[in-house]
């Protein structure tokens, strides 16, 4: 008779890393479950019901591989799409970037640490403002705090034009820390002490332009043109900052867009159904966890998470080619 296990976080981890499919704790139960040792579906619902994983047990395993005093800080939120599930709890309507409409959806806010190369998240909260009342604006506030706490002094933190209101570049400027951030096209400067204008109507040369932002101080900044020709503008508090380092910053900025598309296609993290919070706060959890080990494999064996998990599924899929089971 198989011994019955008692389910940890790694292994649903493992799991998730595995998995190209639906999460489930069905499914989930169905592939720890040998002839020598099981776990029940009920006992993996009961697990990610009463654990609290938290930030920290992030933090405890992503902490040996960041370099506190170099790299880049960039901070953004995405949508895990719950638009087809109506019972969900911490959802949500939210603007969503990759379906560009309102839809229904859990918020996570991730701080990933970078050198270029790897990206780490080092940082997330869940955007659930009926528990903790607490904004997006909030949670940046209270990530980049924490990172301060914990030492980092990073050479820009970056992030996009939701949280470039005066109160989040203010609190940045507290810290001692440099930002580079996009804004909206109808943000207002003073470029000449004759006036506040949208940056939308100035002529900003290729080096930038330093203004005054109103209500703020005097900042960088700088114009640049999409593929699709849409004009964008940045600022910084680093005045010196040039054309060069902008085109470097903004495609560090990029890596957090690289990191949301990995953590749904590969981690599973929007793909988990179940209707409680905490499930799905520690699923989440487990799933930035799961990203978190790929991309150390990364670090330190050069092997990209698409290819890591390629691997797995290549295994699986050729033992299936010498033995089909469906063959005619």
């Amino acid at each position: 008779m198989p011994v019955t296990k008692q389910p940890t976080d790694v292994d649903y981890i493992n799991y998730l890393i595995a998995a190209r499919c639906d999460v489930s704790c069905v499914k989930v139960a169905d592939c720890y479950s040998t002839s020598e040792s099981s776990i029940s579906h009920d006992t993996f619902n009961r697990f990610l019901t009463r654990q609290s994983l938290t930030p920290e047990t992030l933090w405890g395993e992503v902490e040996p591989f960041v370099e506190r005093k170099s790299g880049w800080l960039v901070l953004d939120d995405t949508v895990l799409d719950k638009n087809h599930s109506k019972k969900i709890e911490a959802t949500y309507y939210q603007w969503s970037g990759k379906h560009h409409k309102v839809v229904k959806g859990i918020g996570l806010i991730t701080l990933i640490w970078t050198d270029g190369i790897v990206s780490f998240p080092i940082d997330y909260r869940i955007y659930d403002k009926d528990v903790d009342d607490k904004t997006k604006n909030d949670h940046l506030q209270e990530m980049a705090k924490t990172a301060y706490m914990r030492g980092f002094k990073p050479s820009f933190i970056m992030f996009d034009s939701w949280y470039s209101g005066n109160e989040n570049l203010k609190f940045i400027n507290r810290l001692g820390w440099n930002y580079f951030t996009r804004v909206k096209k109808n943000r207002m400067v003073n470029p000449d002490a004759l006036g506040n204008v949208q940056v939308s109507e100035l002529a900003i040369p290729e080096d930038g332009l330093e203004v005054h932002l109103k209500k703020y101080g005097f900042i960088r900044l700088f114009h640049s043109v999409n593929r699709k020709g849409a004009s964008r503008y940045w600022i910084t508090n680093f005045i010196p900052l040039n054309n060069e380092d902008r085109l470097v910053l903004q495609s560090i900025c990029w890596t957090i867009e690289n990191y949301h598309r990995a953590i749904k296609e590969l981690c599973g993290v929007e793909n988990c159904q179940a209707r409680k919070a905490i499930i799905q706060r520690n699923h989440i959890n487990c799933s930035l966890r799961a990203y978190l080990r790929l991309e150390v494999n990364n670090f330190l064996n050069g092997v990209t998470p698409y290819n890591a998990q390629w691997q797995i599924t290549k295994v699986a899929i050729s033992e299936y080619i010498q033995r089909p089971k469906y063959a005619l």
